[in-house]
């Protein structure tokens, strides 16, 4: 039996919906997003980097413009220009505002941490963009399909290069997606240009050539206009995706040519390059392969998927031509275009020369999804059990296993290969973290690599001012320069980025220039693989320990020595496995330069001068006195002079260990100082031994003496405290003061709001227990006295902002009455009783709202206003107004004369008076009103609409752009003890506060603006100004405007001091939008040059224009 419908105007919860069934393959996509984010963050991490053009063309040029210098390819010469600054830029920012709240708080100041947070910020950025095209997939084909896409994601070997590499071609996979998501996506309307948009991101700022990917969907529009005939409506979609593409293409140039000085269209020169150059200038000067290096690269990186990826077209074609013929033609349709992006890429790689693993990433996901289709297809068919089919015959647990078999292989087979790599050469990411070591190396060192320099993993991994610089190898290409440094003489921001470097070609012609020799290296990177001779030009360095030392050294796979299953998957090194299969290892190694000689002392002033406290001179002063007792041959080099070692020191302790280090290498290579006389040598001892004295004295002074460190930091962090508490209560009593003394502030309803009420249920309200605080009574009210409030909200130009312009409310100040209180009243009246409904109208669903309005009236008039407002006494709600006599008894009124409570709510104010309720569609309507004095627009328009409808049909200057959003999250945050105030004003042309007869009767349709015709004499312009208030009423939810219009002659306005000039200027600054909006055509010439005049007479008369903030403030 179904239940009795609700009483009229009372809003009830609706039943709780029946939650959907989740289909039992699906997850939601933030789960998916924290599987793909943590794959892609562990790849981040320990990943190595596969492709020296990701060091050499984007990591060293971001280097550079965070830290002054690096490496600089031929690419970004501006002769040549094919690499993009703006690319390269953007991620220099987000390491550059990433890492300052790590930096603020004392964490990561390294730069190898600026390092592995933008490897991690790329793989959330893909983790990202995978769970979009993850959560379309499953509603545009079936939440299966979208769960094999994660599983091939997931654990294949491909993704863990691709997805943190920090390359155009990884970028472009990230465009991909979030494009294959927009044309997937017809939930809402057609996306088309959404979807050319992403994919025009990906072709201008990442790789030019992943603009073919949106070949197949522009094709599928197409098609389908030539069936549908909607040939307007797929040219503005396909124009909107231009112009938004278009627009990223202006931008792009604009900052090519800020750091190229020059007009620069980046894809444009890369296109030229790889496709119209020839001869000895192209990509395939850098190495050809055979037509199947793709097959074979795919199949290693996504084995079984890859090879489903191939079918999925022609498994898609049996499927719907042979298998399930009722299928739709569109449907057919769009399952082709979904897959043949991945055939139209591969084909097209295929066909190239050149060819390169990293070519390949923008098409990874489309692979994905192929193979998760094919299988998807695959399994549905397998399930059959269609007794007329021969596959239905097979027992259940054969099926099983055909199933179970390829995927747990394909599981196994892509986690080994990603352990294998993982483990096999992330040598290059650990070897220098012992340069980052106190002591070990120091600003001007040169870290030198020979045939290990395409492995180098950029200068990131280096400390401050440890240059890499390459010694000649066997490799006869042309090596990365230095971008040029020149900070001086004018050279402006980025001079490296515009200045012509030298001994750049795009040939791969060798450059000599670019080497330096091996004496000037303190440290070398090489590696020892036994499988490997060593050459004239490639010597084994880590062999050679008469020169060089071991820093660090990481096992390497020595792949010559290696068995071909063991270099392709993992494979534990355990007693079982027979030897030929186990992995074979050589050494990658960081050396020092062996030190000797006077370099020892040279080494113990700089650990000195790098470890001193200020705050501690005189104490290392005295230890280093003895310097010129026990050591009088070096006193004349100032490098061994006191003065030269004091500093800024950080810790004895680590000071006192370090001498102790040094000193022990000090005395084993005194021992060999043949060049220094015995007398030199003994004195050098008295040195170390005077020096490791003192300073052990003053190292135990500090501990046993009344320094305590920990006393130190806990006074410290009370002090800090204090001086918080101190500002705070500071900053507390100024606000406290302002608050008394200044107008009310701009709540910030449009982000972050602490206006933001908890989540409920839309449409639906429950009451809060907030009262509205009582009101103090207005002081020396006076219904003769008080003159209306002067609101002149109007500010001086050339800009005219449009925005909410909301502050917040004192309580105190809701409703404002004055002198013409009588007149309004009688206007009021007047108009109720003429017109009726159509000005205060009250829809079912919103009459608790208007009697809780009507019963807010009656508790605050009589407190604000006690001299025009009384309180009935006894047991009934309403008020008496004691100038004119009447009573309002609410039940009275409500019962026995029917009256609507916005009619009596009008009564009482000189406010218009709105109530907007929300409905179950989160939007909100105007439901009840007392529209009686609006000038401009009519109740009965605007009544039943929800808060777009009325701004739009009213055509409110920018309210799609720039008011919308804001103004629906501030109405869904408002809450009843957070009452907020706008200001408005118009310009009238007649006289008639109620009603602009110059647009013509009130009972016309169309009324406009054109209508009005224009105005002869600044006489008939009167100013209009509007005081709205907007509060949530906090039993029903409803919330209350109030409009409280103000109507002067314009005439009388400019007698006002500043009025005139500053009305003139924001008249001067609308747009032609807020122009049309105002009518201004109507009035301009006439109003404008009154305003002039008035103004000039003003000035003439001694106003001094610099005072005005000292007599005024705004909306006054």
């Amino acid at each position: 039996m179904p239940s009795p419908p609700p009483k009229q105007g009372v809003p009830t919860a609706p039943r709780p919906p029946v939650k959907a069934q989740k289909p039992p393959h699906e997850l939601e996509p933030i789960i998916a997003f924290y599987i793909f984010a943590a794959a892609n963050i562990i790849a981040a991490i320990f990943a190595p980097i596969q492709d020296c053009d990701e060091v050499f063309n984007y990591w060293e040029p971001t280097h550079y413009l965070n830290h002054g210098y690096g490496l600089q390819t031929w690419e970004y010469s501006p002769e040549y220009a094919i690499r993009s600054w703006t690319y390269t830029g953007i991620h220099s920012l987000v390491i550059k505002l990433g890492m300052m709240p790590l930096r603020f708080f004392g964490f990561a100041r390294s730069k190898t941490a600026e390092f592995y947070f933008l490897r991690t910020f790329l793989a959330i950025v893909c983790a990202s963009c995978q769970s979009r095209l993850y959560s379309v997939v499953a509603r545009t084909f079936n939440p299966r399909v979208a769960l094999f896409f994660i599983f091939v994601m997931v654990f294949s070997p491909g993704m863990y290069h691709a997805a943190p590499a920090y390359l155009p071609s990884s970028f472009a996979m990230y465009t991909a997606m979030l494009g294959f998501s927009a044309f997937m996506d017809w939930s809402g309307g057609i996306r088309t240009a959404q979807g050319l948009m992403w994919f025009g991101i990906g072709t201008l700022l990442g790789w030019p050539f992943a603009g073919a990917l949106v070949l197949p969907f522009v094709a599928e529009e197409l098609f389908l206009v030539s069936l549908t005939g909607q040939g307007i409506e797929c040219v503005t979609r396909l124009a909107d995706g231009f112009v938004r593409s278009l627009v990223v293409l202006v931008l792009q140039m604009a900052l090519e040519t800020f750091f190229y000085k020059t007009i620069t269209c980046v894809p444009w020169n890369i296109v030229m390059y790889n496709v119209f150059s020839g001869g000895s200038r192209g990509p395939d000067i850098y190495g050809v392969e055979p037509w199947h290096f793709y097959v074979r690269n795919l199949a290693l990186n996504f084995n079984i998927w890859f090879f489903l990826a191939l079918g999925a077209l022609p498994l898609i074609l049996i499927q719907h031509l042979l298998l399930q013929k009722s299928v739709s033609k569109q449907t057919l349709l769009r399952s082709v275009v979904f897959v043949s992006p991945f055939y139209l890429w591969l084909g097209i790689f295929t066909l190239q020369p050149h060819k390169e693993e990293r070519f390949m990433y923008p098409v990874y996901p489309a692979l994905a999804l192929n193979a998760a289709i094919a299988l998807h297809i695959l399994l549905a068919n397998l399930g059959s059990t269609d007794p007329s089919r021969l596959v239905s015959k097979i027992p259940p647990q054969v099926k099983l296993a055909i199933v179970s078999v390829p995927l747990l292989l394909a599981f196994d087979v892509g986690v080994l290969r990603t352990i294998g790599t993982l483990t096999a050469y992330s040598a290059p990411l650990k070897v220098y973290t012992p340069l980052h070591q106190a002591g070990v190396s120091k600003p001007g060192d040169n870290v030198c690599l020979g045939k290990e320099w395409y492995r180098f993993p950029s200068s990131y991994l280096l400390p401050d001012r440890v240059r890499p610089k390459f010694i000649k190898s066997e490799f006869s290409g042309l090596l990365p320069g230095e971008f040029n440094e020149a900070n001086a003489g004018g050279f402006g921001l980025f001079p490296g980025t515009w200045l012509i470097p030298s001994g750049m070609n795009d040939e791969n012609i060798e450059d000599p220039g670019k080497y330096t020799s091996i004496e000037h290296c303190e440290f070398l990177v090489d590696s020892s693989l036994p499988g490997v001779a060593p050459t004239a030009l490639e010597p084994d360095y880590i062999a050679d320990t008469e020169h060089w030392e071991p820093l660090k050294c990481e096992p390497f796979l020595d792949v010559s020595r290696t068995h071909l299953l063991s270099r392709l998957l993992w494979v534990p090194d355990l007693p079982f496995v027979p030897e030929r299969f186990r992995r074979k290892w050589g050494q990658y190694c960081l050396l020092q330069r062996k030190v000797s000689d006077k370099s020892t002392l040279d080494s113990i002033n700089n650990v000195i001068a790098m470890h001193v406290r200020t705050k501690q001179r005189k104490t290392m002063e005295t230890c280093l006195s003895h310097w010129h007792i026990t050591c009088p041959v070096l006193w004349s080099d100032r490098r061994y002079s006191p003065p030269s070692f004091v500093s800024t020191y950080a810790s004895w302790d680590s000071l006192h260990k370090r001498l102790k280090l040094v000193t022990r290498s000090a005395r084993f290579e005194y021992s060999t100082m043949s060049a220094l006389s015995a007398r030199t040598r003994e004195h050098a001892e008295q040195l170390v031994n005077v020096v490791q004295h003192k300073c052990h004295t003053a190292h135990t002074a500090w501990q046993d003496g009344n320094i305590r460190p920990k006393l130190i930091f806990y006074a410290g962090l009370a002090l800090v405290t204090s001086v918080w508490l101190a500002i705070t209560l500071l900053l507390r009593l100024r606000t406290r003061k302002r608050q008394l003394t200044t107008s009310p502030s701009t709540p910030k309803f449009e982000k972050g709001s602490p206006f933001k009420i908890a989540d409920r249920q839309l449409g639906v309200w429950t009451p809060s227990p907030f009262r509205r605080p009582t009101a103090t009574p207005y002081p020396s009210w006076s219904l003769n006295s008080n003159k209306p409030l002067p609101y002149r909200p109007f500010r001086y130009g050339p800009k005219y902002n449009i925005t909410m312009g909301l502050r917040t409310m004192h309580w105190n100040d809701w409703i404002e009455l004055d002198n013409e209180y009588l007149k309004y009243h009688s206007l009021k009246a007047s108009r109720i009783a003429k017109r009726g409904e159509k000005c205060c109208r009250t829809a079912p669903e919103a009459w608790d709202a208007a009697v809780e309005l009507l019963e807010e009236f009656c508790a605050y008039l009589p407190e604000r206003y006690p001299t025009l407002f009384r309180r009935l006494e006894g047991e009934r709600e309403g008020v008496r107004n004691l100038a004119t006599g009447e009573l309002f008894d609410i039940e009275e009124r409500l019962t026995i004369e029917k009256e609507d409570p916005m009619q009596i709510c009008a009564r009482l104010v000189q406010d218009d008076l709105a109530i907007m309720i929300e409905r179950p569609d989160g939007q909100y309507y105007l439901l009840a009103g007392a529209i009686l004095l609006a000038g401009f627009w009519r109740v009965e328009d605007k009544f039943g609409m929800s808060l777009s409808d009325i701004h739009t049909s009213g055509d409110v200057p920018q309210y799609k752009e720039k008011l919308e959003k804001g103004m629906l999250n501030m109405f869904k945050r408002l809450q009843p003890e957070k009452p907020v105030l706008r200001n408005n004003y118009f310009i009238q042309v007649d006289d008639n506060l109620a009603w602009s007869e110059s647009l013509g009767s009130e009972d016309y349709e169309g009324i406009t603006w054109a209508s009005a015709g224009r105005v002869e004499g600044v006489g008939r312009v009167w100013f209009r100004s509007e005081r709205q208030s907007l509060r949530r009423l906090p039993k029903s939810g409803g919330i209350v405007f109030t409009i409280r219009t103000y109507f002067h002659p314009i005439t009388e306005i400019c007698k006002e001091p500043y009025v005139p000039g500053r009305l003139a200027s924001a008249i001067r600054s609308w747009g032609p939008d807020v122009s049309h909006y105002k009518g201004k055509t109507q009035y301009a010439d006439v109003i404008l040059k009154y305003l002039d005049e008035m103004h000039e007479k003003q000035v003439e008369a001694g106003l001094d224009l610099e005072k005005e903030d000292e007599v005024r403030a705004y909306p006054y």
